[in-house]
């Protein structure tokens, strides 16, 4: 996707009118160049894109031998009407509607999955039967000093529905003035690298506040903060792992939540990339053939560009191959 909008990136950039008539394989005199700019500034663009092209992107004879026809006049022109918004815009638009007849619906197919898996996880995920809380800040100083030994965070425990035997849980912290949105959240914060994890075999049938041990970096912003100043300043993301009921282990993986559709959430306050795996899920969780709207857009607006000029249109598909 990232080549496609290159492409048009690149082809945006060039509409002036030149009479250069020579192979692009041609070198321009200093003073060709001088005056096809002088007529228009913006041929610098062009002329730098062919440069590019030319000299970077086509490495053999035979490359050279197949572009040997183009005028710097008729690249010229092919981006000039790329760049010609009276045409393609009702294109664009014709397009846009071909796509929503075709595949709309299919944003209300993911949304109806969506709904479905997301209750089946809020019913079924293990963090219905534990409450975690942060509720202590505890500090050991080295008897010698007033130096800060080590930090101990302690979170309360409260089981919602009977007994835990064992328990797993992963934390992460990131002030509140670097927040992210859930996205980030979710795709870094949460991110198993990220965690700090809690562990224990005791089990408990009530409420209980345990200690562990904060790691080195945490530790550092800890050290100064009292539970109040530290849950004023930042956030914590807590996450259960596994647990240990009526001697069965239990985890949020069993659910089997396609990944697509995990993803799919990740993004939901991000339309660009909830529109990625919005594709996902059709393929891989509805199992239906999709196109998404920019893959669509894009295969129509370049079928034009090769009925135009199929040996120019190949030659601009070099530079984008060479990204």
């Amino acid at each position: 996707m990232r080549k496609v909008i290159f492409l048009f990136l690149v082809i945006g950039l060039f509409s002036c009118n030149t009479t250069l008539d020579k192979s692009i394989f041609e070198s321009l005199s200093v003073e060709e160049l001088k005056v096809a700019i002088e007529k228009d500034s913006l041929f610098k663009n062009t002329y730098e894109y062919i440069l590019y092209v030319r000299d970077t992107v086509i490495k053999s004879d035979i490359e050279k031998l197949k572009f040997s026809d183009l005028t710097y006049k008729r690249v010229h022109n092919f981006l000039k009407f790329t760049s010609d918004t009276a045409y393609f815009n009702p294109i664009t638009e014709r397009i846009e509607k071909e796509w929503q007849e075709k595949y709309g619906i299919y944003k209300h197919k993911v949304d109806s999955v969506s709904d479905f898996w997301k209750k089946y996880k809020q019913e079924n995920s293990i963090e219905q039967y534990v409450k975690i809380e942060l509720v202590a800040i505890d500090k050991e100083y080295y008897s010698y000093s007033r130096d800060i030994r080590k930090v101990n965070l302690g979170f309360r425990l409260t089981p919602l529905k009977g007994k835990i035997e064992q328990i797993i849980f992963g934390y992460s912290i990131e002030a509140k003035i670097n927040e992210k949105d859930f996205t980030d959240i979710y795709s870094s914060t949460f991110s198993s690298l990220d965690k700090s994890w809690c562990r224990s075999t005791n089990p408990f049938s009530k409420p209980v506040v345990w200690y562990w041990e904060a790691n080195y970096t945490n530790e550092k912003i800890l050290k100064s903060k009292t539970l109040e100043t530290f849950l004023r300043d930042y956030n914590i993301y807590i996450e259960v792992d596994k647990i240990r009921k009526d001697g069965k282990n239990m985890s949020n993986d069993d659910l089997n939540i396609p990944e697509a559709l995990e993803n799919h959430w990740r993004y939901e306050n991000n339309e660009y990339y909830q529109d990625l795996y919005l594709d996902d899920v059709v393929r891989d969780v509805l199992k239906e053939e999709y196109i998404s709207k920019w893959e669509y857009h894009s295969q129509k607006i370049n079928e034009i560009l090769k009925e135009k000029d199929p040996l120019i249109f190949e030659f601009i598909k070099l530079s984008i191959n060479n990204i």
